[in-house]
């Protein structure tokens, strides 16, 4: 090494590229230096190859013993000059503002580094014994760290701003700054040094200790809560970005109406696996979309008449609906030839995600003659009565198959019952008014993941045929909630007595 010079090569490298490799070969480990700087470790290995770029010879190698310096690079001990003069000039620059450092010393083989406009000489072969003699009056070293005056250092790029909060948010969450730490994978002392530095930047105190533990002040709420959809919203583009080269993976929360996850979707979802072997569904039973679980979930499937609000909607298929029962119950109580004979049989009602009772069953025909026997549309309303209600419709299927009343349900998900005769429809030449509307909804953060969009298409392509699968007539629309749904009476017939 003694025999050979490089050709010298100019390059602007920033103090905090010094900073991490001393840091790196200090404690032998790229993990380790950017949790004890409290930056990515995508970043160490950033600046670790501008500075290799800069000098023109390997600086790290990894070993059984961890990242070790070379040997044959310009700098194979931490505690050489490089940072011992890096140290002056920062002294003297701090002194006489953008000032170049005179040579100091002469030796074969410097290779000049400019590090933000103050040039400091690198030697190829320093000796220990030659640095030792070096060490009055320059830079402040402990345990051969480079301590940089506080002067010089830059606050906001000192510190990883997006690491800062994605740390302040686990330990709002868990409550706990040592939680948070295992959380992300690092030592307490690293959630601890960047919350502080965050706090001290925003110039807030975030949390406080109290009986509870660690608790958000007003601030902290405030800055959390505009913080986490940014952070999501991240994540987001993220997975965008990786969407073409990846497969759908992870873990996607599902939520939806019961019956139709039931009778609907999961028929189909051994298929959807075989084409998505990395993605997990995690299915929620949700009936409306307001409630705690709905919280919980990346995409729903619900029936219903909801405000979006902040969710993405996707309006789907309506399936039309039928009235129906066993053979048996027909043979016993008379089947219906028109609406109005529903009034003496056992009709078994379904109470909705708003808890009104759907008691007042509506029929329409087109064509049809009325009482002052005109041809036109003829719209009956039929106020049925039954003894049982249930908010899970697959109460009702399993009391309707065993021969204990008329149920009215959608074609497509009683397409077995139906298909092998265990119900039978009846008025089939009356359309059943006011099925609830089915649509999706799904966080719009998550709108361009890969694991979203690959179960969204799969199922609005499944409720699209499900609603295909009859001849049954039946229309509804989101935003176009019956007159009967509106005002707080718990039975859809009360709208009768009022309009």
């Amino acid at each position: 090494m003694h025999g050979h010079h490089p050709s010298p090569i100019t390059h602007r490298l920033s103090l905090n590229t010094w900073r991490v490799f001393e840091a790196t070969a200090r404690l032998h480990s790229f993990s380790a230096a950017a949790d004890e700087l409290s930056v990515m470790h995508g970043a160490v290995s950033q600046h670790i190859r501008s500075l290799e770029d800069a000098i023109g010879w390997p600086l790290l190698q990894r070993t059984a013993q961890g990242v070790m310096p070379t040997a044959e690079g310009p700098i194979a001990r931490v505690s050489k000059p490089p940072l011992h003069g890096l140290g002056h000039a920062l002294q003297r620059r701090r002194r006489q503002g953008r000032e170049q450092i005179p040579q100091a010393r002469a030796s074969a083989g410097r290779t000049p580094v400019v590090v933000e406009a103050v040039e400091v000489r690198l030697t190829s072969n320093w000796h220990e014994e030659e640095h030792e003699g070096h060490h009055g009056g320059g830079a402040s070293r402990c345990g051969g760290r480079l301590r940089c005056p506080a002067s010089s250092r830059d606050t906001s790029s000192a510190m990883d701003k997006l690491k800062a909060i994605q740390y302040f948010l686990a330990a709002a969450q868990s409550g706990s700054l040592s939680a948070a730490a295992r959380q992300q994978g690092v030592t307490l002392q690293a959630v601890a040094k960047l919350v502080r530095a965050l706090e001290a930047e925003l110039g807030a105190t975030l949390f406080q200790r109290g009986s509870r533990g660690l608790q958000l002040t007003a601030d902290g709420t405030q800055y959390a809560e505009a913080c986490a959809p940014l952070l999501a919203q991240l994540q987001a583009a993220d997975d965008g970005l990786r969407q073409s080269r990846q497969r759908p993976q992870g873990t996607l929360v599902v939520g939806g109406t019961p019956f139709l996850l039931q009778h609907g979707i999961v028929p189909a979802l051994s298929a959807f696996h075989a084409s998505h072997p990395d993605l997990t569904l995690d299915l929620r039973a949700v009936l409306h979309l307001e409630e705690a679980a709905a919280k919980d979930c990346d995409l729903l499937l619900l029936h219903g008449w909801f405000e979006a609000g902040a969710w993405v909607r996707r309006e789907l298929p309506v399936m039309a609906q039928v009235t129906a029962a066993s053979p048996d119950y027909w043979k016993r109580q008379g089947f219906p030839r028109h609406p109005r004979d529903l009034a003496g049989h056992n009709c078994l009602c379904y109470r909705n995600p708003y808890g009104k009772l759907l008691d007042l069953w509506r029929y329409r025909q087109v064509g049809a003659q009325d009482a002052q026997g005109a041809q036109g549309e003829v719209v009956e309303e039929v106020v049925v009565r039954g003894w049982l209600h249930s908010n899970h419709r697959d109460n009702l299927l399993a009391l309707a198959l065993d021969h204990g009343g008329v149920v009215r349900i959608a074609f497509a998900t009683a397409q077995a019952e139906l298909a092998s005769g265990r119900l039978v429809p009846a008025l089939v030449d009356w359309e059943l008014m006011d099925p609830p509307p089915l649509a999706m909804y799904f966080r719009p953060e998550l709108r361009r993941t890969l694991r979203l969009r690959v179960f969204a298409d799969f199922a609005a392509t499944r409720c699209t045929e499900l609603a295909q699968v009859t001849d049954a007539l039946g229309h509804a629309s989101v935003d176009g909630r019956p007159a009967w749904h509106q005002g707080n009476s718990r039975r859809a017939s009360s709208w009768l007595s009022q309009r």
